[in-house]
């Protein structure tokens, strides 16, 4: 096997733990990555001590195989505590998310009420949503062992919250909480809206993130790949001759392959290989994918008031503004603090197009607006540094019905071309964990390809003349 050569295309979430787990299985597969830096939605930045997350920012307890790679690459996790401030009506109102206990609870249950989550029909909306939860509970999660397609029921989540009655209030602090998550509310299906809400809810004092952040994970897995990765390196196009994958054209050159993984969005999938069985690419156009922007600014003190770590901002575009340094603290120099602005959907679209500067001006300028009292909202030219992150194609998003569509096309045609393999977060519950697992059991399924394509030439040079 170890001559046989593995191609891993994408060097994101799916990629990595893909050319890791093959790695682990003494094969060193060939990575290539179409940008300048490895990571996707998991990547991080470092700006000398500082180490910034670009994209996601937290693990449930359902992140199984998230968990089991940073427990093997020694990572130390934290927990993400969440005291949180919401603007409401115009006023301020704070929740805790440090636990489940009683006195928490409590805590809650005014800010709670100020959100209008406890109106008649918010209750009885909220009794439903939790019911459903109950008797889903274990297809409604981001495990790898969870198949949230068998209940994927075709409805839109915005309809079914129409069809029990939702109040406005409850469906604008979901509708923003998904937004801030890199989702899109409008689009989602309810399935994919309620497996986060599952493990929120229900786990929301449980969410774990590795003490240097998500994006630790990346140097990790970089570290342990070691120089497999070719940076810069788009793939033009994946050739198929007689049944089979023949070779990757990139700029200039062809390289071979045995095996291919293919790690893209389900949008580049579509353009690099052409001659996709059908029922599989039908299943990728369903798929769609958010907008999200981030702003990263380094400072030298707290932009938040104390113990808070984020404000959220239910009734308008205003950025959800986080402190992520104030419980992990190893991410940043002693006395120093970041703050994150984050902003989805239709706010992100209308600021992809602009220079980072004028990305920082209009979400520091619409923060400072409402800034809550006792906050230190830096001033544009203020800030240790300043980085910008744009995601065109952020979050898979799975309309009613793709989930069970797409988990019927690959198990019915994914072995059509016996040595392509699709991986990446949009072949399962979109999630961190969705792509990592499908990276994990892609590279597993490719080992098992090799090891039968071995032993059938093995069989067949020693069968007589």
């Amino acid at each position: 096997m170890n001559q046989k050569r593995v191609v891993v295309i994408g060097a994101g979430t799916s990629g990595l733990v893909a050319a890791y787990t093959l790695k682990k299985k003494g094969i060193n597969a060939i990575v290539l990555e179409a940008n300048e830096r490895a990571g996707g939605r998991l990547g991080g930045d470092r700006v000398g001590d500082f180490h910034l997350d670009e994209a996601a920012d937290w693990f449930t307890q359902s992140h199984d195989v998230a968990l089991e790679v940073c427990d093997e690459l020694g990572l130390p996790m934290m927990v993400a505590g969440q005291t949180a401030g919401w603007h409401r009506r115009g006023k301020f109102l704070v929740t805790y998310h440090a636990d489940v206990k009683p006195l928490t609870v409590m805590r809650n249950m005014k800010a709670m009420a100020q959100l209008g989550l406890f109106s008649p029909r918010s209750l009885m909306a909220l009794s439903k949503i939790t019911g459903r939860i109950t008797r889903q509970r274990s297809y409604l999660s981001f495990a790898s062992d969870a198949h949230p397609e068998e209940i994927d029921t075709g409805e839109l989540f915005v309809d079914y919250m129409a069809r029990i009655g939702a109040p406005e209030d409850l469906v604008m602090v979901i509708r923003r909480f998904m937004e801030n998550a890199m989702g899109d509310f409008e689009k989602m299906s309810d399935i994919q809206v309620f497996a986060f809400l599952a493990q929120i809810l229900t786990k929301g004092h449980q969410l774990r993130v590795p003490e240097k952040g998500i994006g630790s994970i990346v140097h990790a897995l970089v570290a342990r790949i070691g120089d497999s990765i070719q940076f810069s390196t788009p793939v033009k196009q994946i050739e198929i001759n007689d049944g089979q994958v023949s070779g990757i054209i990139v700029e200039g050159d062809t390289i071979e392959a045995d095996a291919v993984i293919c790690t893209t969005t389900s949008t580049i999938a579509s353009q690099i290989i052409p001659e996709l069985p059908v029922p599989i690419r039908k299943a990728m156009d369903k798929i769609s994918y958010s907008v999200g922007c981030r702003v990263v600014i380094g400072l030298n003190h707290r932009p938040l008031p104390p113990g808070w770590t984020a404000v959220l901002y239910p009734e308008d575009r205003t950025p959800l503004i986080l402190d992520r340094s104030y419980y992990l603290q190893a991410c940043v120099p002693p006395g120093s603090a970041t703050l994150d602005l984050m902003v989805g959907t239709d706010r992100a679209r209308e600021l992809l197009a602009l220079d980072d500067d004028e990305i920082k001006h209009q979400l520091l300028a619409d923060a400072r607006r409402k800034a809550p009292p006792g906050s230190n909202l830096p001033a544009d030219d203020e800030g240790i540094f300043t980085r910008v992150y744009r995601w065109p194609e952020a979050m898979a998003i799975t309309p009613p019905g793709a989930l069970k569509e797409m988990s019927e096309a690959l198990r019915n045609h994914g072995r059509d071309i016996p040595n392509l393999f699709l991986a990446g977060e949009y072949t399962r519950m979109p999630s961190i964990n969705g792509a990592m697992a499908s990276g994990r059991d892609t590279a597993h399924a490719v080992v098992n390809y090799l090891m039968r394509d071995k032993s059938s030439s093995q069989k067949r040079g020693s069968s007589p003349d």
